[in-house]
């Protein structure tokens, strides 16, 4: 008898080490910690769409070419010949990559569709660069070439990873859309657009993306929100790979969350640095020892933090309609519309 109540008891014990426990929440809604949120039921609100936030890193390859300094190549010659190749300096190969985020605004038929900044995955074909002289017709002569040779656009989050393809970009607004596929399960509930006209200074709004690769949140005060270029100024930290984060603001009206906007960029301040040719090709070197070799000028950006850039609701609506044409043959609707809810 004695060890039969033993094995009870230690039955018990185990089926209580083993009890799964909800997540705590006081009677009146409020969530077990001090939050950012101001009960249980936004907080989860906000949870569920932090399940539609992506990482996207874009992979771009440049083969380069450096002509020497008074060479006396400008844009013309470069169509009406070949190059002389007496006065190419070096060839480099640049392989870098480019973390932002993005938000699936909707997913259907195994698919999903992206919203983010366009800096994050719009790269041009060839770059150019100048020397400060020019000939007499005015054309300044050339110090390179880049011409790009292969980009790839890598998303991954929520046990996804997968390429994804281009469907519209906007370089100008820094905004574009990408298609990505889609196996766990459909998003057919879009997120409605705020009404920019009646965001105040003061609201709070929140982020999700992935700065430095990590899955990460923060939040801030909205300033000047009535700004005639479209953008809103958040006190929100903000570092690489928040770019194309989604930004949201509560709506007590409807008690739900909505979209005011994604992040854009940082305020910063540039400067010229030396770098070696070594660091170009991605090599390291002795730094005990003096460097003799080639050394090239890069830009610099120094972040200020405090004053962070979002692309506000407006631009986001003017750029999803124009849009329209390939979202309707790519079989997403309209959109636009279904994002500009209005609120009763």
């Amino acid at each position: 008898m004695r060890y039969r109540l033993i094995y009870v008891l230690c039955f018990t014990l185990m089926l209580c080490g083993c009890r799964v426990i909800s997540p705590v929440q006081h009677s009146n809604g409020e969530t077990a910690q001090a939050s950012v949120f101001e009960n249980y039921s936004m907080q989860r609100q906000y949870e569920s769409l932090t399940l539609r936030v992506y990482r996207i890193v874009t992979y771009v390859t440049y083969e380069s070419q450096i002509f020497e300094q008074g060479s006396g190549l400008t844009l013309n010659d470069l169509t009406d010949r070949d190059i002389d190749f007496s006065v190419v300096k070096a060839r480099l190969v640049h392989n870098d990559s480019y973390s932002g985020s993005g938000f699936a605004i909707k997913g259907n038929d195994g698919k999903a569709l992206l919203l983010t900044c366009a800096h994050t995955i719009d790269f041009p074909d060839t770059v150019f660069t100048y020397d400060d002289y020019a000939n007499a017709s005015g054309q300044r002569y050339l110090l390179g070439l880049s011409v790009k040779t292969s980009q790839v656009i890598q998303v991954s989050g929520n046990n996804l990873h997968c390429r994804a393809e281009i469907l519209a970009a906007d370089p100008a607004n820094d905004l574009a859309l990408l298609e990505i596929p889609l196996t766990t399960g459909a998003i057919r509930v879009v997120t409605p657009l705020s009404e920019g006209g009646k965001l105040s200074w003061g609201d709070r709004v929140w982020l999700t993306g992935y700065p430095s690769g990590r899955f990460m949140m923060t939040s801030g005060l909205i300033s000047n929100p009535g700004a005639s270029d479209g953008l809103l100024m958040t006190d929100a930290p903000f570092s690489e790979g928040y770019s194309g984060a989604p930004a949201f603001v509560y709506d007590r009206r409807v008690n739900g969350f909505r979209l005011a906007g994604i992040g854009r960029s940082v305020a910063a301040r540039s400067s010229y640095v030396l770098q070696p040719e070594k660091e170009i090709h991605d090599a390291s070197y002795n730094t005990s020892l003096p460097y003799t070799g080639p050394v090239y000028v890069r830009t610099e950006r120094e972040p200020a933090a405090g004053v962070t850039f979002l692309i506000g609701s407006r631009m986001l609506d003017d750029f999803l309609k124009s849009c329209d044409a390939v979202l309707q043959i790519k079989g997403w609707g309209d959109i636009a519309r279904e994002m500009r809810k209005v609120v009763d």
